[in-house]
């Protein structure tokens, strides 16, 4: 009963074993634009994995042709399934993979902030002891301030 079973089933397992095996090559041509962090070396052995499980099914759906209906199958439908777990594994922890920071950001903010600091040094040459002053006296009043309001918290969760 089971030959009957999978005479049906096996076709069904394999067809969407390709369209399953179609939907991760299409998305390897999609991350080559939208996740360009995604290396090619990393692509490549999705799409090696891809070609592997291409040949062994089209390796085993030849010799299940050559083998006589009433013989043992060569391979059943639960199988075929299994085949694409490694793929799957390996594109999900690549879909995870998260984007690096730009680093041309962060550059650009350093630039900004330095030339602040380098006009507020023009204009606080007049002065300097006060420019000095004033940002380090704030700096120790907001200091003192946040440790006496954790302080506070601390007090009011006891």
């Amino acid at each position: 009963f089971s030959r009957t079973a999978e005479l049906t089933a096996r076709p069904a397992a394999v067809d969407a074993l390709q369209k399953k095996l179609s939907k991760i090559e299409d998305l390897l041509v999609k991350w080559e634009t939208t996740m360009e962090h995604i290396t090619p070396e990393e692509r490549k052995e999705v799409q090696d994995k891809v070609d592997e499980v291409r040949v062994w099914i089209a390796e085993k759906v030849a010799e299940q042709s050559k083998t006589d209906p009433s013989e043992d199958p060569v391979f059943t439908s639960a199988e075929v399934p299994g085949q694409t777990k490694r793929i799957e594994s390996i594109a999900a922890r690549l879909m995870k993979k998260p984007k690096p920071k730009p680093p041309k950001k962060e550059e650009t903010g350093d630039a900004a902030k330095n030339e602040t600091e380098s006009s507020e040094g023009d204009s606080s040459s007049d002065s300097p002891s006060d420019s000095e002053e004033s940002p380090e006296g704030e700096g120790e009043a907001s200091s003192e301030t946040s440790a006496d309001g954790e302080e506070k918290k601390e007090d009011d969760e006891l």
